[in-house]
C-alpha cells in the first residue's frame, strides 16, 4: 500500500517534567532510514512522511550533563534505602539508584555516585546519564529492570501520535533534575557555614584547620580553592569522601544520623604568608557547596564563616534550654552594627534583632515571645563575619 504517516510523541520524567534534547531515532528497513529528531523544550518530537505498511522501531537517548539533579542528598537517600531505613518508593527511583547498571542496588552504587559528585568522574563508566523507556509500561517494584527501551510499530496503517517515553535521570532520587530550559531552578531559602579557628601563617608553614558546625547536618558537599594552600592530610572522614585536584579539593559526606560540632580536620601547608581565612576559600567550581539540614533534608547553601580568633566570637546562649529569656554573648574587635537572626529548623525567620555592637564583649537578651518551642537557630552577622549556633526553647 502507498501513503505516508506521522510518528510523534513526548518524553517526560516520572513526575511529568518535559525532557528536551532527547535524541529520538526511527528505524526501519526502508531505504533512507534511520531518521533522527531532537525533542523540543516541551519534550515533543515528530517524524513525518513515513511509508505506510512498514515496520518501525522508535528509541530515545540522552547522555549528557551527568550531574544534573545529582548531589549528596541523593547519596543520603541511597544510603537510607540500602540500610532499610527509608526505602525508595517507586520503580523509577530504583532504576535511577542503579548507578553501575548491574540491576542491583548496593554499596557499589554509593561509591560510583560519590565519584561523580566529587568530580573524579565526568560521566558514569557503566551507565548513561538518562534511561529513556517506553511510557505506559506496568512497572514491578520487585523487578523494575524488566522494561522496554524501544517502541515497535508493526505495519503502520495511520498516523501514530502517542509514541511516548519516560525519561529517568540516573542518580536523581529527589526529583531535582532540570529537564528543560523552561523549568526554573530552585533557590535555597537560607544558608549555613563551617567555622574554624583562624591563624596567621608564613609561607611554607603547616597548620591544622578543624571545621565545625552548629547545625544538625545529614550531609554536605563543597569545593575548596587550594591555589594558596597545599593539602597534606584530611582526618575525620574516609578517604573515599575526598578528591584532590591541582588547585582544588572536593568533599561529599552523607550520614544516616545528624552530625554537629567538629566535622573534620585539614592539615595544610601555606604557599604564601597570610591569614588562613584569606588563603582558603569555599566555592562550587567542581562540587556545588551545599548542606542538608534536619530530617526533611532541607537543602541550604554552604560557605566558610566565623574565623574565630580574628577578634570575633559568638557564644552559646545562657541559660540553655530556657523558658522566658536567654542571653547571647558575642565579641567584636571594634564597634560595629550587628544583626542577629533567629529562625526555626525549616529556615523560617522568627525574629531579627539589630544592634550597635561595642568593641569587646556584648550581650543580647532574647525573649521567647516570637520564638517556637524546640530548636531555634541564631545567626550573628557583622561586616564579613557570620556565625551560627542553636538553642532550645521549652514550654
Amino acid at each position: 500500500g502507498g501513503g505516508a504517516g506521522l510518528v510523534s510523541g513526548v518524553v517526560k520524567t516520572e513526575d511529568s517534567k518535559e525532557v528536551e534534547d532527547v535524541e529520538t531515532e526511527l528505524m526501519s528497513n526502508t531505504p533512507g532510514y534511520p531518521k533522527y529528531d531532537m525533542t523540543d523544550d516541551a519534550g515533543l518530537y515528530a517524524f513525518d512522511d513515513n511509508a505506510l505498511t512498514q515496520n518501525y522501531e522508535v528509541t530515545g537517548t540522552k547522555d549528557d550533563d551527568y550531574l544534573n539533579g545529582v548531589s549528596t542528598i541523593d547519596l543520603v537517600k541511597l544510603q537510607r534505602h540500602i540500610l532499610g531505613l527509608e526505602l525508595l518508593d517507586s520503580p523509577y527511583k530504583l532504576i535511577a539508584a542503579d548507578i553501575n547498571n548491574d540491576r542491583r542496588i548496593n554499596g557499589q552504587d554509593l561509591v560510583e555516585l560519590r565519584k561523580l559528585i566529587l568530580g573524579i568522574y565526568t560521566e558514569l563508566p557503566q551507565n548513561d546519564s538518562w534511561i529513556i523507556m517506553k511510557a505506559g509500561q506496568t512497572m514491578d517494584m520487585n523487578n523494575p529492570w524488566s522494561y522496554d527501551e524501544s517502541i515497535t510499530i508493526s505495519e503502520m496503517a495511520s498516523d501514530m501520535m502517542d509514541v511516548d517515553f519516560i525519561g529517568v535521570k540516573v542518580g536523581d532520587l529527589d526529583n531535582s533534575v532540570i529537564a528543560n530550559a523552561a523549568q526554573s531552578t530552585v533557590t535555597n531559602s537560607r544558608g549555613t557555614s563551617f567555622s574554624f579557628d583562624d591563624a596567621v601563617v608564613a609561607a611554607g608553614e603547616q597548620v591544622e584547620v578543624t571545621m565545625t558546625t552548629a547545625e544538625a547536618l545529614y550531609g554536605y558537599q563543597f569545593t575548596l580553592d587550594m591555589t594558596k594552600m597545599e593539602l597534606v592530610t584530611v582526618t575525620g572522614v574516609e578517604e573515599s569522601n575526598v578528591a584532590v585536584f591541582d588547585a582544588a579539593m572536593t568533599m561529599s559526606m552523607a550520614s544516616t544520623e545528624a552530625v554537629t560540632g567538629e566535622l573534620f580536620t585539614l592539615t595544610l601547608t601555606a604557599k604564601e604568608a597570610g591569614k588562613v581565612s584569606e588563603l582558603l576559600g569555599m566555592n562550587s567550581s567542581i562540587t556545588k557547596a551545599e548542606a542538608y539540614v534536619g530530617k526533611n533534608l532541607e537543602q541550604v547553601d554552604l560557605q566558610l564563616g566565623g574565623a574565630q580568633d580574628a577578634g570575633y566570637s559568638l557564644g552559646q546562649n545562657e541559660p540553655n534550654p530556657f523558658k522566658e529569656q536567654t542571653r547571647i554573648s558575642y565579641t567584636l574587635p571594634e564597634s560595629a552594627k550587628v544583626q542577629m537572626t533567629l529562625y526555626d529548623v525549616t529556615g523560617k525567620v522568627l525574629e531579627v534583632i539589630r544592634a550597635e555592637g561595642e568593641q569587646g564583649e556584648n550581650v543580647l537578651t532574647v525573649s521567647n515571645e516570637k520564638l517556637t518551642t524546640g530548636v531555634v537557630y541564631y545567626k550573628l552577622e557583622t561586616g564579613e563575619y557570620t556565625a551560627t549556633k542553636h538553642m532550645i526553647v521549652i514550654e
